[in-house]
């Protein structure tokens, strides 16, 4: 994942420096006629680095350190799952200097921060990934207001379930009010009061993982099956494209405003 900052002319990507066994974020030159050149890069404090995202009005970000610790030798393999330590950084855009820190308790040391949102209130909001025993039950969505400590929100006993333990995308409504946090391999996305943490509702949605806020209230959400479906915390879902053999999406959405 990435992000622009500095008014568009820098880009930020999260990376892995392997051999150094570490995070980073990679700046490159997003102005014109920077070609994207990588210029430098900022440690993240952490392991295996995931989403970036702004915080608005600000001069900082915040990072998700998964704390897995992979290497291209080993493919796909968890190779730190005992000792991993997710966190949740927050770094000055123009010095580099983390700003602050945040860990989750140490028995849930395997629930892996991954995908992020910011609500209207610059609050951070983080979706986990658990990397522990298949049958526990951790809260998977939390949120987070610098200078607290993390808050972690489990929803219902039917729904926590539901999610297994897995979260592929977080998103938040055009309001900047409504939580949306997608589990594709659940089949369902939950919606979340982000002033509260109180569970809204959920769309049952199969391999359901882009969600994407929408002017008109509610959120766009698709499917590695090729589904597009306009859905909201009330419950109300209406299909914009049907699942087809041509088109499986991805597993992010972004909703741009032009100018």
């Amino acid at each position: 994942h990435g992000v622009f900052v500095d008014a568009g002319r820098l880009l930020l990507a999260t990376e892995n420096d392997y051999e150094a066994g570490h995070g980073v974020l990679g700046v490159y030159d997003a102005s014109a006629g920077g070609g994207y050149r990588r210029i430098g890069e900022f440690l993240t404090g952490g392991i295996g680095p995931h989403e970036v995202v702004a915080l608005p009005g600000t001069n900082v970000v915040a990072v998700a350190n998964g704390g897995i610790l992979t290497h291209p030798d080993y493919g796909k393999m968890e190779l730190n799952l005992d000792s991993m330590q997710p966190s949740l950084a927050y770094i000055d855009v123009a010095s580099g200097d983390i700003l602050e820190t945040v860990t989750l308790a140490p028995e849930l040391h395997q629930l892996s921060i991954r995908h992020m949102t910011v609500d209207v209130a610059n609050r951070v909001w983080f979706g986990c990934q658990y990397s522990g025993p298949a049958a526990d039950r951790p809260p998977l969505v939390g949120c987070h207001r610098r200078g607290q400590a993390p808050q972690l929100f489990a929803g219902s006993p039917e729904v926590l379930r539901a999610m297994r333990n897995y979260v592929g995308s977080v998103s938040i409504d055009a309001a900047g009010a409504i939580v949306a946090t997608s589990s594709p391999v659940g089949g369902l996305v939950a919606y979340w009061e982000a002033d509260t943490g109180r569970l809204l509702g959920t769309t049952a949605i199969a391999d359901g993982c882009g969600v994407a806020p929408l002017d008109a209230g509610g959120f766009l959400l698709s499917s590695g099956e090729g589904v597009l479906m306009h859905a909201t915390p009330e419950g109300d879902a209406s299909l914009v494209l049907p699942a087809s053999r041509d088109i499986a999406w991805d597993n992010h959405m972004r909703r741009m405003v032009v100018a």
